[in-house]
């Protein structure tokens, strides 16, 4: 991914498990936004939208606003993509693919809205950060 990136241009979609420092990357996304936009980045937070399919070819470049994010996976539950929603995960399957998700920087809101879960993205598979590493 890498290589191809420097080579050919910025990727459509980002895998966030192939970077080393995933946040910093996030970080980079919100910065370009608060630069164009000539804001503090402090004044931009992530809204998350789910494409229809977690197929990447299904994606027509990149957005004009943000990054799309593949190949995350949901653990204990899964995406019906028929319904666009979470659901009860399959007997025996503890790990499910999500779509991909457009991470769009937004003007952070004063209020949240209750019909939104802010479900948490583990960094790795240990749900317990530290100093070094945070989750």
């Amino acid at each position: 991914m890498l290589k191809n990136w420097g080579m050919e241009g910025a990727p459509k979609c980002f895998w966030l498990g192939g970077l080393t420092y995933p946040t910093g990357f996030l970080t980079a996304v919100l910065q370009v936004s608060a630069r164009r936009a000539a804001i503090s980045i402090d004044a931009f937070s992530f809204d998350f939208t789910p494409m229809p399919s977690a197929d990447e070819a299904q994606i027509q470049g990149p957005p004009k606003e943000g990054a799309y994010i593949k190949n995350m996976l949901l653990e204990g539950g899964k995406w019906d993509f028929k319904e666009s929603w979470l659901s009860d995960p399959e007997p025996m399957n503890l790990l499910a693919p999500m779509p991909i998700i457009l991470f769009k920087p937004v003007a952070k809101k004063k209020s949240g809205n209750e019909n939104i879960y802010r479900c948490p993205m583990y960094l790795y598979p240990v749900r317990t950060g530290t100093r070094e590493r945070p989750s």
